[in-house]
């Protein structure tokens, strides 16, 4: 088989190696997509606190089962078109047991802390493993791993029928919590973002957006409430004007979640505490994501509640021999949402 090997700085390499089996408890999966993520690329330029190359990237995937040796997944056989969960916990610690296996202190995540799926084949753990219809999109199944990010953040937020969600920044992850909020009820959805191109794609999506280097951006943004603020806010930037345009943006009692992650770690400028005391408001993070989240995510893709707006989600598939192609096209090209690396 063929694995895409980081084998230094912005240098990926397709290497030979030998089809894994797999072990006790364990599933070998040919890789049909796998997508590239923001923090693929930041792996790929060496801004990752950890992953350091020789390396395989890539947390994102769908493809079939070839075989799996397990006596707990009865509900698992080869020919199965899955997706693997790429949060490892140890499984027996507090916050394993407890479903929150993102939280577990001897995490791994795969395409991060241990090998990916940048691979035509990959072993994993079969208790990672999400399983989808037979007759599911593949290039929409590629999606499920960012949309499950969006369904663990909306879910974190405990957004109810009829509240308003105001979110900054219009990439990927931004319209998909958009997306996964307004089917579960949002009164009314509003990104705010600069880029030209993202502002046009998340209108075409059929969201309200108001651009942040507008003098009146305020004013848009709440004019789709009849001047009211919001009751869920979600920051996706990970930057400082995000994160104040965030604070601005909240209704008393509201719930701010903290899904971007600033670069050194902190926003430089401070914390407008009173913004949060004032508002009694509630001021929430997320940590990747849980195997019952991309659960609820597939079942999503598998029921096609959001495929007419997931297939603008794909923005373009490069073969495994164009992979660095398709990561200098994703770096450049700020239309593009998703691109999927093909392993087939």
């Amino acid at each position: 088989m063929k694995k895409l090997v980081l084998t230094d700085i912005n240098k990926l390499e397709l290497v030979e190696a030998p089809i894994p089996e797999p072990e006790e408890e364990e599933a070998v999966v040919r890789v049909r997509y796998a997508g590239i993520c923001g923090s693929d690329m930041h792996i790929m330029s060496g801004q990752h606190p950890t992953a350091r190359p020789p390396f395989v990237m890539g947390h994102e995937v769908c493809g079939e089962i070839v075989s799996i040796d397990s006596v707990r997944r009865r509900d698992l056989k080869p020919g199965d078109k899955v997706a693997i969960h790429a949060v490892k916990g140890c499984g027996s610690c507090e916050m394993c047991r407890s479903g929150r296996e993102n939280l577990c202190k001897r995490i791994e995540i795969m395409g991060a802390g241990c090998d990916g799926f940048y691979s035509e084949y990959v072993k994993c753990r079969a208790d990672r493993i999400v399983p989808f219809r037979a007759e599911v999109d593949m290039k929409l199944a590629a999606l499920v791993e960012p949309l499950t990010i969006a369904v663990h953040d909306v879910r974190r937020s405990g957004l109810q029928a009829g509240e308003d969600v105001f979110i900054a920044g219009a990439g990927t992850i931004g319209v998909l919590i958009g997306m996964v909020a307004r089917l579960n009820g949002a009164a009314h959805v509003v990104l705010a973002e600069i880029n030209a191109d993202r502002i046009r794609i998340a209108r075409e999506l059929g969201f309200d957006v108001a651009d942040i280097a507008a003098a009146d951006f305020e004013a848009q943004c709440t004019a789709v409430t009849g001047g009211r603020k919001f009751d869920r806010v979600f920051e996706v930037t990970g930057f400082q004007s995000g994160f104040d345009t965030c604070l601005k943006m909240l209704r008393q009692g509201a719930t701010m979640v903290q899904v971007g992650m600033p670069g050194s770690g902190s926003f430089e400028s401070g914390f407008d505490v009173n913004a949060i005391i004032f508002n009694e408001a509630n001021y929430l993070g997320v940590r990747n994501s849980t195997a019952r989240s991309m659960e609820a995510a597939a079942k999503i893709i598998d029921d096609g509640l959001l495929d007419k707006h997931l297939r603008r989600v794909v923005s373009a598939v490069y073969p495994k021999e164009k992979a660095v192609e398709a990561f200098e096209a994703a770096r450049r090209d700020k239309s593009m949402l998703k691109v999927l690396i093909d392993f087939s």
